[in-house]
């Protein structure tokens, strides 16, 4: 009888699905490639680092740019019913989604910063790990992208083997993590865009520390002393410091060097930073950034003026750079950040048209024909410029010389009805 009675126990434990642990997570074969903290080297010498691109002004300007950009989007949270499109208010109670995207994403961040955090990670690093840990209090926390490496356990479930700042090391189911991802190549792991500029971003580097060089010289050449008889390594160090004493420096620009007869022969042996192209070759290298980043010249303020309106130059950047980004975050926030039961008939969305809106004159037209060709009504666009509804702003205007089309193919014009239509044809 207590033989039935514990296998009865274990088919109900069974039956209530008590799991065993899950096998330990391993990780794959290939790594992601990271540029991690302390750089990769380049031909030019140069060591190309997420910091040390950010000391390349346009580097710099490229991931701030991008990441304010798309941290300035709203992100907002809707749902479709039946033909209806609500969107979800903010719960502070449930702290649900939409409070979390829109209001407090966790304790030390706003929304703005939160999300242009994630896109920096995203652009220096190749990836972002954005972390809910389960729990009634609902969070999110970004993971360090050059200390969180992505794996499988033996039954192919994805886990991610992350170090925290404490160093304590730990493995998040996939469910925890919503993962973006730039330049991948199998879809589990991205790569920075400083994996593929890191070159160019080092022949910058060097060329930025050969100006510097010169300047620390007052452009004054570098030089070889030819000295009478010979002379120890402490005679050579005196004549070398005199000659530097004289010339270096921007304060010593044009300055005189004088030598007494010891000194038989005075040779140049370095180039003028003309000859070498200097401000060509920096510009040059700058526009080749910028097209790693996929950010116009433009924005940067540079390449010849476009002849596009402003909001053609900003279309297009949205679809070009921007929508990119927008679409796999919106994509991926539906998987993790979504009830299952939800996703049917819920979504996020950036509100690009926020980017359309950035000068009066640009706002007013694009409020004005929304509200011209029925997509909006007053009130709908004075709520979007923070303003207060009036009676009667809630109808909505089409051009009274636009008809419907009827499904056999007759037009309606206004209040006219259908059959008042065919007569005046008849006619």
């Amino acid at each position: 009888m207590g033989h039935v009675s514990m296998g009865l126990l274990d088919s109900i434990r069974k039956l209530f699905n008590a799991q065993e642990p899950p096998p330990a997570p391993f990780e794959p074969d290939t790594r992601p490639e990271y540029i991690y903290r302390w750089g990769q080297s380049t031909i030019a010498g140069k060591r190309v680092s997420a910091e040390t691109a950010k000391s390349i002004a346009t580097a710099y300007r490229c991931g701030n740019i991008i990441s304010d950009d798309i941290a300035s989007l709203p992100f907002q949270v809707f749902q479709r019913i039946g033909r209806q499109i609500i969107q979800v208010q903010p719960d502070p109670v449930m702290r649900n989604t939409a409070y979390l995207i829109e209001i407090e994403p966790n304790r030390w961040m706003t929304p703005f910063v939160f999300k242009k955090t994630v896109v920096l990670w995203l652009l220096y690093y190749g990836n972002a790990y954005i972390w809910e840990p389960a729990g009634p209090y609902r969070e999110w926390y970004i993971l360090d992208a050059d200390r969180t490496t992505p794996g499988f356990d033996q039954d192919g479930n994805k886990w991610y083997r992350t170090q925290f700042p404490n160093g304590d090391i730990q493995d998040l189911p996939s469910v925890e993590v919503l993962h973006l991802m730039i330049n991948s190549t199998d879809g589990l792991s991205g790569k920075s865009v400083l994996t593929y500029a890191r070159e160019t971003l080092g022949r910058q580097l060097g060329a930025k520390d050969t100006q510097n060089r010169i300047h620390s010289q007052g452009l004054n050449p570098t030089a070889a002393l030819y000295i009478a008889g010979e002379a120890n390594s402490e005679a050579r160090q005196k004549v070398r410091d005199a000659y530097l004493a004289a010339v270096r420096g921007s304060e010593n620009t044009g300055g005189v060097a004088v030598f007494d007869n010891k000194v038989t022969k005075f040779e140049t042996i370095s180039i003028s930073p003309a000859d070498a192209q200097f401000l060509e070759t920096i510009q040059a290298t700058d526009a080749e950034i910028a097209n790693f980043f996929g950010l116009p010249l433009h924005k940067l303020n540079m390449g010849k003026q476009s002849y596009e309106s402003n909001i053609q130059q900003q279309l297009d950047y949205l679809s070009t750079t921007l929508n990119s980004y927008l679409v796999q975050w919106e994509q991926a926030a539906r998987l993790r950040w979504l009830r299952q039961e939800e996703q049917g008939y819920t979504y996020l969305r950036f509100i690009r048209d926020a980017l359309l809106r950035t000068n009066p004159e640009t706002r007013s037209k694009y409020l004005k024909d929304k509200i011209l060709s029925g997509q909006l009504s007053p009130n709908e666009a004075r709520q979007i410029e923070d303003l207060s509804p009036y009676e009667g702003g809630d109808a909505y205007y089409i051009p009274s010389n636009m008809a419907r089309v009827l499904t056999d193919g007759s037009l309606e014009y206004g209040d006219q009805s259908k059959e008042a239509n065919r007569e005046t044809q008849n006619e």
